[in-house]
């Protein structure tokens, strides 16, 4: 049996021993490929990429083992020739897709941008980028079928009301599906307020997130207090109001907290009030710092209370929630030490 292998792969034309060296080598080498070599920016991406090759490579070796138990074990007929143009049919769309994957992360390694998304440096896309793959693909897509027709001698497929024509008919008749995300993601790469590490608030959406990546069909979210994962078509995105709370360069973000205190609570013991509650925050969240004091405003003398403003400074904009839920926390905490409540005051009462 092993002679038998052995004496098929040595009567295989160069293409055939090029094309089986290459499948066993790419199908080792896969997840080291995916993870240092064009990495996406995203480790279960990275995985599906490296088993999606795999099993291309595995389907393009099945081939020839097919042809070795068929032709060279059960019969004696040689190696086939019809097995051999889907093997070189299968070759150019591995190489096509390998090309795609390489040219992309080229294309992002050129014409991106650096920026922190999680605290991490990293190469995002730009509309630059992101029109260089769309060219490339384009390119790539061509070339892979003049090849395969040439594989096949079906010269026909190039007439208008053949497959090249049938293909573009489909791609016509689903434009609805990808065309409005793919453009809507192009418009927002070219304006690029929105990119990843910037931290948006959709209202709409009940997102407070930052943006982890954006393709052309689609943007995923980081939530910011969660940790998981939001996809967002890029479409629906061009039909909400977004609010941008950072620039990708900035780290730190500014937010307030409001205290409805009683009016027969003096300013002064507000104010140390408020003091103590910053300290306390500063030892629950790493993110505040009692370098930098708040600053303490009237908002709003209402009705039933008066509306107290607390300025603060979160170093971390990926932790605004947490931050927040600190200085609530010390305030609740230190209200009966400090002699106030937070409670709204009563301002009637029922007469029986």
């Amino acid at each position: 049996m092993i002679e038998s292998l052995i004496a098929y792969f040595a009567a295989l034309s160069v293409f055939g021993k090029t094309a089986v060296v290459l499948n066993v080598s790419l199908f080792i080498v896969a997840g080291f490929l995916f993870k240092n070599v064009v990495p996406s920016g995203s480790e279960e991406r990275n995985k599906r990429r490296a088993r999606l090759l795999r099993l291309m490579n595995t389907v393009l070796l099945s081939i020839y083992l097919f042809d070795w138990i068929w032709n060279y074990v059960i019969n004696t007929n040689g190696y086939s020739e019809f097995l051999k143009q889907v093997s070189q049919t299968g070759l150019v769309f591995l190489l096509g897709y390998l090309f795609t994957q390489f040219s992309h992360s080229w294309t992002i390694r050129k014409y991106g941008k650096q920026r922190t998304v999680d605290g991490k440096e990293t190469k995002t896309r730009t509309y630059q980028s992101e029109m260089g793959h769309i060219i490339i693909l384009l390119i790539t897509i061509a070339v892979s079928i003049l090849l395969i027709i040439n594989i096949w001698q079906v010269t026909s497929w190039l007439q208008a009301t053949g497959v090249i024509g049938g293909i573009l008919v489909i791609l016509f008749g689903t434009k609805e599906a990808w065309a409005h995300d793919a453009v809507s993601g192009l418009i927002m790469l070219h304006q690029g307020q929105i990119a990843p590490g910037v931290v948006c608030r959709i209202k709409s959406m009940d997102i407070l997130a930052v943006i982890r990546r954006m393709s052309l069909t689609e943007t995923t979210f980081h939530d910011v207090l969660q940790k998981h994962n939001i996809i967002v078509a890029n479409s629906k995105l061009r039909a909400v109001p977004i609010e941008v709370l950072n620039k990708t360069d900035d780290v730190h973000w500014n937010d307030y907290v409001e205290f409805n205190i009683g009016y027969d609570t003096p300013s002064a013991q507000v104010e140390a009030f408020i003091e103590a509650v910053w300290i306390r925050a500063c030892e629950l969240e790493k993110q505040l710092s009692d370098e930098r004091t708040p600053r303490l405003v009237l908002a709003n003398p209402g009705d039933h209370a008066i509306q107290w403003r607390m300025n603060y400074r979160v170093e971390s904009v990926y932790r605004i929630k947490q931050a927040r839920f600190a200085i609530n926390r010390a305030a609740f905490d230190l209200q009966t030490e400090h002699g106030l409540s937070l409670a709204t005051p009563l301002t009637h009462q029922s007469i029986n």
